[in-house]
């Protein structure tokens, strides 16, 4: 029999962990273990999970000092003795029968990775979204590419955590593991190293498992504190994945182009505007040579293209004053219009 491993970091998830863990006792295919990593809470959750694996053997726990998400499901990967892995946060629900399903659908061809939809759901399950792609039944990962961009930016379906069933031999043979240095995005950071892995899919009509939009104690982060620079990285990762699939061409290309050019002004425009900070910033870009040689541009005169531009070639002083004259007019323009 197929074994699923899950693996569910945990991390201050009092509130939500006996719903989760419930989730997945219910399910009516019974062969499968439970990897909970908890990462140095400070709650209840300690106990909560050391009582879950007094009572069903198939729940084991390991407790951390925090060292975020990302590491906690590093170390629960070292601990899979299952054939597919399914990830789960320790605040979403799987659905009921999901693993049955998902059994029913491998007992007909051991696909690398199942792909479902799920649904973003508020603290009372009412579903507020649900998040799918048109795709269905057996595809090849080149039968997905020509479209991969925008369907990830559209719905970030490919980097989602949990909506995926992955087969085990896939992670552990490549040593596929998440960055520890990424705190947004670090699923599909994650998977885009699994895509170039794998080759055969199943696409599930499946929703698969809910997830809470409203969680307390959400990992989500502000925008004003994101490291764009790592998510430059990133998508930057996106082209080199689907360059070397030999899908860089038209939606795809344009798409990636704009947000590559995007995230370089982030990182120079949603930062303090301090010279010196702003003089670190644009030397960081001026010296990835990995930037420079990606950067595909179109000729349009705007105030983002004119920003990357001096950015690129290190003019910090223009970047400065730009943003700051920038500044004065939007502090000018809102003094008027709550001035009367």
């Amino acid at each position: 029999m197929i074994k699923i491993s899950v693996v569910m970091p945990v991390y201050n998830k009092e509130m939500y962990l006996d719903k989760t863990l419930q989730c997945i006792l219910n399910q009516s295919y019974k062969n499968f273990e439970v990897i909970i990593v908890n990462d140095g809470s400070t709650d209840n959750t300690k106990k909560i999970c050391d009582e879950y694996a007094k009572k069903d053997s198939r729940i084991s726990v390991y407790h951390i000092e925090n060292g975020g998400v990302s590491n906690a499901r590093n170390i629960g990967l070292k601990y899979v003795t299952g054939e597919y892995i399914q990830f789960i946060d320790a605040d979403d629900c799987i659905n009921e029968d999901v693993f049955k399903a998902y059994i029913e659908i491998l007992e007909k061809d051991k696909y690398d990775i199942i792909f479902t939809s799920y649904n973003k759901v508020d603290h009372k399950d009412k579903i507020l979204k649900v998040v799918d792609l048109e795709y269905r039944g057996l595809k090849y990962k080149k039968e997905i590419l020509r479209n991969f961009v925008k369907n990830q930016v559209d719905t970030g379906y490919y980097g989602w955590i949990s909506n995926k069933l992955i087969k085990a031999d896939i992670v552990i043979k490549n040593k596929i593991k998440f960055d520890t240095n990424i705190s947004l995005a670090e699923d599909l950071d994650f998977y885009l190293d699994v895509y170039r892995y794998s080759d055969k899919y199943y696409f599930s009509e499946i929703r698969s498992f809910n997830y809470l939009q409203e969680a307390q104690n959400s990992s989500m982060i502000l925008y004003d504190n994101l490291d764009y620079y790592i998510q430059l990285l990133i998508n930057l990762k996106i082209k080199y994945f689907i360059d070397d699939e030999g899908y860089y061409i038209e939606d795809n290309k344009s798409i990636i182009d704009q947000r590559i050019v995007d995230y370089i002004y982030y990182i120079v425009f949603y930062t303090k505007l301090d010279k010196s900070n702003i003089k670190n910033k644009v030397a960081k870009i001026h010296k990835d040579r990995d930037i420079h040689d990606n950067l595909n541009m179109k000729f349009k005169l705007s105030f983002e293209n004119l920003i990357v531009y001096l950015a690129i070639n290190n003019k910090y002083k223009l970047v400065y004053r730009l943003l700051y004259i920038r500044e004065k007019i939007r502090q000018l323009i809102r003094g008027k219009i709550h001035g009367g």
